[in-house]
């Protein structure tokens, strides 16, 4: 009879460690009547910076690079909760989320999500979201959108993250605009519509610093013009060498000296963002032929500290 006690026993473990793993699982997601409403998505800003509650963070990388992000699912209410997170493709992106070095894909993609861990009030769980380059695509943005669903299916929240393929500094016009920040590789150029240079993430009364290079890649002599509008959350300070040219352009008069085929005027662009309620100041730099209607196209984002 030993051995049948024995198997008795063994039999009995297995099912109370069967029972215990279905138990587990099944507090993975609490009801519906327990899901909390009260969350958001906060992005890690580029060079591991501060987060942001900004709607995108983009990083620029050429082809066949994979492109790296950090982001926080954030409990704001006052009891534990879980979330649901969805990512979204676009442009041919094929995001990759991590917990750690656990691949979640497939539950990220899926129609049910990715369910996260329970969260403490004011606690947070971090994400990794990778986008891969892909090598001879047309498309120069990939970008791929983290959906927050609380556990009864409401929206809690949605952040963009942006894979930008860099410029062509060659360019093919009379007034190509490629705009940079720190070493990052710049953006912009012809073809490359509203492209995104993002800075590293700004607090209090620091300043985001780009650089808009107006380029005559084409014609024997050129004046390029230079625009800019914000969103109303920016303060924006626009240089030409030494001389404050902001007026200019943001009236849309500045035009530089006549420009030899290849040569190049740089714009120094500083973006403070010290108004309340703002998580982002955007600014949207336009290069043009002298007085003629703006032509391309480039995005600044000057995200403010979460």
């Amino acid at each position: 009879m030993q051995p049948f006690n024995n198997a008795r026993r063994a039999l009995a473990v297995l099912v109370t460690g069967i029972v215990a793993a279905l138990a587990g699982a099944l507090l993975i997601v609490p009801p519906a009547s327990a899901a909390s409403h009260a969350g958001e998505v906060l992005l890690r800003g580029p060079g591991g910076s501060a987060y942001t509650r900004a709607y995108a963070v983009s990083l620029v990388g050429k082809e066949g690079a994979t492109m790296t992000y950090t982001f926080q699912v954030r409990n704001t209410g006052t009891t534990l909760a879980q979330y649901r997170i969805n990512i979204q493709d676009w442009s041919g992106a094929q995001a990759q989320l991590y917990d750690g070095t656990l691949l979640l894909k497939s539950l990220a993609s899926s129609p049910d999500g990715y369910y996260t861990k329970p969260i403490a009030p004011g606690g947070n769980q971090a994400l990794t979201l990778k986008i891969p380059i892909p090598v001879g695509t047309a498309p120069v943005e990939h970008y791929s959108s983290v959906n927050l669903y609380a556990t009864d299916g409401a929206y809690i929240d949605s952040k963009n993250l942006i894979a930008e393929e860099p410029a062509v500094l060659t360019g093919s016009t009379a007034q190509d605009l490629f705009v940079k920040n720190g070493g990052q590789l710049a953006v912009g150029g012809p073809g490359r519509p509203a492209q995104a240079m993002t800075a590293p993430t700004i607090s209090g009364t620091q300043a985001a610093a780009f650089t808009a290079t107006l380029q005559n890649s084409t014609a024997a002599s050129a004046v390029i013009g230079f625009q800019l509008y914000d969103d109303g959350c920016a303060q924006v300070v626009v240089k030409d060498g030494t001389l404050d040219v902001t007026a200019a352009a943001r009236n849309g008069t500045y035009q530089t000296p006549p420009l030899a085929r290849l040569g190049k005027r740089n714009l120094t662009i500083s973006v403070k963002n010290v108004l309340a309620g703002c998580p982002r100041a955007t600014v949207y730099v336009y290069s043009k032929i002298g007085a003629a209607p703006p032509q391309q196209l480039s995005i600044l984002l000057a995200n403010k500290a979460a």
